[in-house]
């Protein structure tokens, strides 16, 4: 019988040679959850002097850029490890239709990775929102009249999403919520399914 134990799965006793090529899977996957917890350990410093608001989000920036020891270092950090993130997720999913590994059994881990794919964008986007520059305030004004476009629920939605952005500034409480506590938990726990679906399912190669 198959075991189905999640901590085994997440670090096995053995792993097969063949899944060890790196010309197969270019580390994709790795170097995006290294890019994760990057983010989460600069994030979490971040934290410390980022004051959300229309009338604070931009100066909190600019005193962590300039005022706070090391402070530009790391927020260009967080900033280089975003952006690292979306490009290797995507090339991840190239990689994955390139090489058919959302065949069977991997249906499900495809569809997480496709919804996984979408949460980081979304990350993304609201870590733009909390520069609080007026081009960001342009930003989150155009994404709450496009979710407003949905029947029915769209205001409800945007005010869920992103509270009430000004457009001189993206920077709100309800987005800085989202960004640094709502969306990264849901992430890594969809991470850490994503990799116990992949031991599950056999591996990295085409079944």
């Amino acid at each position: 019988m198959k075991d189905q134990n999640f901590v085994n799965h997440i670090r096995p006793r053995f792993i097969p040679d063949g899944v060890l090529t790196i010309l197969y899977t270019f580390c994709l996957g790795g170097l995006s959850f290294l890019a994760f917890v990057i983010l989460g350990v600069t994030g979490f410093l971040l934290m410390f002097h980022y004051q959300p608001g229309d009338s604070t989000g931009f100066g909190s920036i600019l005193t962590i850029a300039s005022v706070i020891p090391y402070g530009s270092v790391i927020r260009n950090l967080h900033y280089w490890a975003g952006q690292l993130m979306v490009v290797t997720v995507n090339l991840h999913m190239l990689r994955v239709v390139w090489t058919h590994s959302y065949k069977s059994p991997k249906q499900l881990n495809w569809l997480i990775g496709v919804a996984l794919l979408i949460l980081i964008l979304v990350l993304d986007f609201t870590g733009y929102l909390l520069i609080g520059s007026q081009e960001s305030g342009a930003a989150a004004t155009v994404a709450v009249n496009i979710l407003g476009l949905i029947p029915g629920m769209g205001k409800g939605l945007a005010q869920i999403m992103f509270g009430e952005p000004s457009a001189l500034s993206g920077s709100t409480l309800v987005v800085y919520v989202w960004h640094c506590v709502g969306l990264p938990i849901f992430a890594l726990f969809l991470q850490l399914y994503h990799f116990w679906r992949i031991r599950r399912d056999g591996g990295v190669r085409p079944l």
